[in-house]
Parts: C-alpha cells; sequence; structure tokens
C-alpha cells in the first residue's frame, strides 16, 4: 500500500473496503443553513438577544441535540433554560430540516456507485433517529444504505461506539476492512473507540486543526474521492 502528500501531511492510499460507516451532519449532508435557522428562532422565542452565524454553528454540531442546545445557551445554561429552549428548537427544526438541507455535490452517485459493487453502507449518526431516518430517505432513498442509526432516547451519543460496534457484530463484519467516514472530532473519537480507522471528509463542519489531520488514516476533499475504497 502506497503514500499520498495531502496538504503537507503523508496519508495512506485507500484500500479496498467492505463497510462504509457514515457521520451525517457535514459528512453525508450539508444541514448547517437549516440547523442554524432552527435554533437562532428558537433562541429569539426564548427571549435571548443574540444568534448565530453560519460560521459560529460548527461548533455547536456534531454532538447530538442535547449537545447542541447546551452550547447555544452559553452562560445562560441552567436545567430549566436546557429544557425551555429544548422544547423550542426540537419542534423547529423538524420542520426546517428540509428547508435548505442538500447532498454534498457527487456524493449521492458516489455512494450509488460503492452500493453496486457491493459495499456494505451505514450511518451512524446523532441527529435524533426520528429525523435522521426522514432526512436520509428524502435525500438518498431507500435500499442504499444497509441500516440507518440515529440517536434514540436513553442511548450514548457519539464518540460512544456502541452502535457501530453493533452493527459490525450482527452482519459478521472483520474491523479490519470496515473505516468510518467523517468530519470533525468527534467521529474521529467514535472511530477510535470502535478500532476502526477515520477517514477525514475536508468539505465537512471539522475544525480541521493539524492533529485532527494527522490523526486521520486518510484525508479527501471531494466526495468522489470515496469511490477509491472499492478500486
Amino acid at each position: 500500500m502506497g503514500q499520498r502528500q495531502s496538504n503537507g501531511f503523508v496519508i495512506e492510499l485507500m484500500p479496498m473496503k467492505q463497510a462504509l460507516f457514515f457521520d451525517l451532519d457535514g459528512t453525508l449532508l450539508d444541514t448547517l443553513t437549516d440547523i442554524r435557522l432552527a435554533i437562532n428562532e428558537a433562541l429569539k422565542t426564548c427571549g435571548y438577544d443574540y444568534a448565530f452565524s453560519k460560521q459560529e454553528c460548527h461548533s455547536l454540531i456534531g454532538n447530538g441535540a442535547d449537545v447542541l442546545v447546551h452550547r447555544a445557551l452559553k452562560d445562560h445554561d441552567t436545567p430549566e433554560a436546557f429544557d425551555l429552549l429544548k422544547k423550542a428548537y426540537m419542534p423547529l427544526y423538524a420542520a426546517k430540516q428540509e428547508d435548505h438541507t442538500k447532498p454534498f455535490n457527487g456524493e449521492k452517485a458516489t455512494l450509488t456507485y460503492l452500493h453496486t459493487r457491493g459495499m456494505l453502507l451505514f450511518v451512524c449518526s446523532n441527529k435524533p433517529d426520528a429525523l435522521c431516518q426522514k432526512v436520509i430517505t428524502k435525500y438518498y432513498g431507500e435500499g442504499l444504505f444497509e441500516e440507518v442509526h440515529g440517536l434514540k432516547e436513553g442511548e450514548a451519543p457519539k464518540p460512544d461506539p456502541h452502535i457501530v460496534n453493533d452493527v459490525i457484530l450482527r452482519h459478521g463484519l472483520k474491523k479490519e476492512e470496515c473505516v468510518f467516514v467523517g468530519d470533525s472530532l468527534p467521529d474521529l473519537l467514535t472511530a477510535q473507540n470502535a478500532g476502526l480507522p477515520l477517514c477525514l471528509c475536508l468539505w465537512g463542519y471539522g475544525f480541521y486543526k493539524p492533529e485532527l489531520l494527522q490523526e486521520a488514516r486518510y484525508v479527501i476533499k471531494k466526495p468522489k474521492e470515496l469511490a477509491q475504497f472499492s478500486l
């Protein structure tokens, strides 16, 4: 297996794999605008006098809705404030999540190609499960992904690896033939906790600090580069 240079880092070339596990927000779908509109409207509804820019919203996303709400509250975070803001945010996001959301350029075609080559594709997201199922079906249809997992009530969010490990066990997969595909530190930690390499997507919402780039096994700039896993 060879190596190549990317942004000054030596990146291992992609070998053929059997299964890919995907994060959703910032990896499969560009959801940032709808999340921003929903949380800003929820903050206004709850009487807060500040809002988040698109860039600032990057720091809210990645660890699930509860963490997003806690982060959005800043210094106002109390149990009562959390409950009120979450109660305002969740229906707003459910209503808005399809307004501006879209797949990243070329990704659906690339994943369809991988699927036709026999690659098993899975979604592992911290987005609430009902919303995750709905938005994946809308933009990727049914049958492309073997399983789609959002966060269910009472479950530990990523980077807890239990969903990934359960899927691997249930499908009889070998970890050396699997890759976790994501765009941020929580995805790196999920991959590490599950014993998988990370393929880091540079089109997402992560803060691409040198240590994140160095820890990722693979680094890609465009969705079509995912096709290399089937070569």
